[in-house]
């Protein structure tokens, strides 16, 4: 198992070193094409997970007020709470959780993952030389690139958050985003940035697509 995510990782870390060449050794841009490239090829992916989502998000809420009686009336009777709770689910056929999006998500992970160990390697090797626009060393963290990675976040979480979705659930990938880029290092901001970039356009597939289903279910 070992040798099988060696493995995996070293296809990133040889994509990201190829790239870098390709840039005649400029490893900002060879971070930015990378990390576009993989959000790109996960798109389908995600877009059909985040619809899905979004679907099984507007179940739950359809049942809310349901759950909330029995949450009233079985207040003092747990074992009876949560038999009538699951009786609703079961009724109206929603799934407290949906299996599906978690397998869909995990099996996303070892593609960020992976590519966040090749960035953090190639900066590691030779982030101290390289410089960006502003940014004398990307091995470093910067403020600037910082504020890019969160501005670009926040892009994101307006395009992917439901009408009925504001406040903290808004703000929380932009302030994650700030803290890390500042935690790790402005190459791993850039990164941020550019999956964040794909981010608001996946939120936009999918309102467009929720709209197309809208129209024709009308």
């Amino acid at each position: 198992m070992a040798a099988l995510w060696g493995g995996f990782l070293e296809v990133f870390q040889v994509g990201l070193f190829w790239l870098t060449q390709f840039y005649g050794g400029h490893l900002a841009s060879a971070i930015v094409t990378f990390s576009l490239l993989a959000r790109i090829v996960l798109l389908p992916l995600t877009v059909s997970l985040a619809v899905r989502a979004r679907a099984h998000a507007r179940r739950l809420r359809a049942i809310r007020p349901q759950l909330d009686r029995v949450r009233e009336r079985w207040a003092k009777d747990p074992q009876r709470l949560m038999k009538e709770t699951m009786a609703v689910y079961e009724r109206r056929g929603v799934s407290p959780m949906d299996a599906g999006l978690l397998k869909g998500s995990l099996a996303q992970t070892p593609v960020f993952l992976g590519l966040f160990k090749a960035v953090q390697a190639a900066l590691a090797e030779s982030g101290a030389k390289q410089v960006f626009l502003w940014v004398g060393n990307l091995a470093r963290p910067d403020v600037g690139v910082a504020v890019l990675a969160m501005s670009v976040m926040g892009l994101s979480a307006v395009a992917a958050a439901p009408e009925t979705q504001r406040g903290w659930a808004l703000a929380l990938p932009v302030i994650s985003a700030g803290v890390m880029a500042l935690m790790f290092s402005a190459g791993f901001g850039l990164y941020l940035a550019s999956t964040g970039l794909v981010g608001t356009l996946q939120g936009l597939l999918v309102r467009r697509i929720e709209l197309r289903r809208a129209r024709a279910a009308d």
